[in-house]
């Protein structure tokens, strides 16, 4: 047997062939499989560029659902009076920027990746949404919308996105609604300057009129200073106004820039003093119907009119003294103008808006979910003021002779709405020391329906405060924290002593409110609240406050123990 081997040759020629077609092989499937991936890459494409149409779509109407209700809330509360009617314009111009500015946002953030301070921010407007819904806080409310878009906007296309749009959102600012008893604090000096330049300007033009407080007489005609013509929401109107006027305008100067938005202050005092020194003559010349009706509101008009050629000619004088080109406070876009991209498909990556979407409409549930809807008063047992408090008790007697003066800064029909119940009496003892008592219950204790501070009230009937501070009242061994104050008006001297009770507490400022009405959210309840009020006639002041003191614990002790309760509060020591 013999072993026959192939040649050389014709063995590397089989090797080779085989060879190539194991190459041929593997390309084949290198081939397919490449196809594989860019069919997979293609497919991913697809999906993302899918998700990157809707997931913008479902933030914006998470959006929508949100502040939706509230908007309409504003436009039929605050927004809806004179005080603030101004809020509706601030919004719908912030909207406009923020719309004129999109296209330059976007070209400024193309490729920018987002950044991760938009969480804390998102938090941050989460959290004051939940609070300001389920709470009645129109402040953290309305104030959330600012915090939530800068949010959005920095998760979505970064710093550089932020800004281009901050002064839209800095714009906002003007329409949030303010805390009552800081607008009342603020409001009221203003409102005082204000009635007391126009007085003096009057007066020395020859004009019949006198003023008390914030209420001018002249002729036969009484007016009375109101918020809207001299208050905080008009000065805020006005600096909103001048500084729309700076970044249309857009000075390179800094040094200008500040102080002309420096001067919009006392630019926006002169036009209040304008528009009462344009309704007083009004109404003095063509009678009280002109002063209150078409001219009122054209007078209006003379503010906002007059404040502008104010701010117009403060600016003219600066580009005489402030010259040069300086650092600029607002930018101008270099450039031709981004072109138009929808924001459905250019906002941001699906990451940067489906879970801010989640975080925003979990907030919105939880607000739904925890805002109170029962009455607190529903569960207690009704007190009628009329009958739960004596006619007489210890050495005092109802003195039917004398009616009690009962000042409110608020029409008859508001007041009606305020509070459920109002008690008004006065009292005298066998010495004839008299003490005036109100008493006052509204059974729902939120937003516009809370009881108003009393120093208000008094102002806007023409007294002045003085000594306005913080006390103790003692009362059956407890103390009771009271406001006490000083009202005179010509020769009427008025100590008043005031405190203000919200379910079992005694409250006196804005915070202790909102921890109460918070308190009792988490139980879903309302708070109900009561006004206490007494007050006497004279210039010895420590006198009157030890009367009153020994009038209220004489009171309390007459009263029944539940009554008692509800009027001093279980907060009270």
């Amino acid at each position: 047997m013999s072993l026959r081997l192939p040649p050389a040759g014709a063995g590397a020629t089989g090797n080779s062939a085989a060879a190539n077609s194991a190459a041929a092989n593997s390309a084949a499937a290198n081939g397919a499989f490449g196809m594989a991936r860019a069919a997979g890459s293609a497919s991913r494409a697809r999906a993302l560029r899918k998700t990157a149409g809707w997931a913008p779509l479902a933030l914006a109407l998470v959006l929508a659902l949100m502040y939706i209700p509230s908007l309409y809330r504003m436009f039929t509360g605050p927004w809806g009076t004179e005080e603030q009617a101004h809020g509706p314009i601030i919004l719908g111009i912030a909207l406009w920027l923020i719309y004129r500015n999109w296209n330059a946002m976007l070209a400024a953030s193309e490729g920018a990746p987002g950044s991760w301070l938009g969480w804390p921010a998102l938090l941050l407007g989460c959290g004051l949404y939940f609070l300001g819904r389920s709470q009645d806080i129109a402040l953290f409310e309305i104030g959330s919308l600012l915090a939530n878009l800068a949010g959005l906007l920095l998760l979505a296309r970064g710093g550089a996105a932020l800004r281009v749009q901050w002064f839209a959102l800095f714009f906002m600012l003007f329409m949030l609604p303010l805390p009552g008893s800081l607008v009342d604090m603020l409001t009221l000096p203003m409102k005082t300057a204000v009635s007391y330049l126009v007085d003096k300007l009057l007066y020395w033009a020859g004009y019949p009129i006198s003023r008390t407080g914030v209420i001018l007489q002249i002729g036969q005609y009484q007016l009375l200073v109101a918020d809207a013509c001299a208050g905080l929401h008009t000065l805020f109107t006005l600096e909103a106004l001048g500084l729309l006027y700076l970044n249309v305008v857009r000075h390179q100067s800094l040094a200008r820039n500040v102080l002309l938005a420096i001067l919009i202050v006392p630019i926006s005092f002169a036009s209040n003093v304008i528009r009462v020194l344009v309704l007083t003559l009004v109404t003095y010349h063509l009678g009280d119907a002109a002063g209150q009706g078409f001219l009122h509101g054209f007078a209006g008009m003379v503010l906002f009119v007059s404040a502008l050629v104010l701010i117009i000619a403060a600016d003219s004088l600066l580009r005489v003294g402030v010259a040069g080109p300086g650092i600029p406070l607002f930018r101008r876009a270099a450039g031709a103008p981004a072109p138009r991209a929808p924001a459905s498909a250019a906002f941001g990556a699906p990451r940067a808006t489906l879970a801010p979407a989640l975080l925003m409409a979990c907030a919105a549930l939880a607000a739904v979910l925890i805002k109170p809807q029962k009455l607190l008063a529903d569960t207690a047992p009704k007190i009628v003021l009329e009958t739960s408090v004596p006619a007489a008790f210890g050495r005092w007697r109802l003195d039917p002779q004398v009616l009690a003066v009962v000042p409110s800064g608020v029409k008859q029909e508001a007041i009606s709405q305020i509070y459920s119940q109002t008690l008004s009496r006065t009292y005298v003892n066998p010495q004839g020391q008299r003490v005036m008592l109100a008493i006052a219950y509204g059974s729902n204790q939120t937003r516009q329906l809370r009881a108003h501070r009393q120093e208000v009230c008094y102002v806007a009937q023409g007294f002045q405060i003085d000594a306005l501070r913080s006390g103790q009242l003692r009362v059956g061994g407890r103390n009771v924290p009271v406001t006490r104050m000083v009202a005179s008006n010509g020769p009427r001297i008025e100590p008043v002593t005031y405190w203000f009770t919200m379910g079992s507490s005694v409250v006196r400022s804005y915070l202790d409110r909102q921890l109460v009405e918070l308190k009792y959210a988490l139980s879903d309840y309302i708070p109900d609240g009561y006004l206490f009020r007494v007050s006497t006639i004279g210039a010895d002041a420590q006198a009157a406050f030890a009367l009153q003191a020994a009038f209220v614990d004489d009171l309390m002790q007459a009263l029944d123990p539940a009554v008692r309760a509800r009027l001093l509060g279980a907060g009270a020591q």
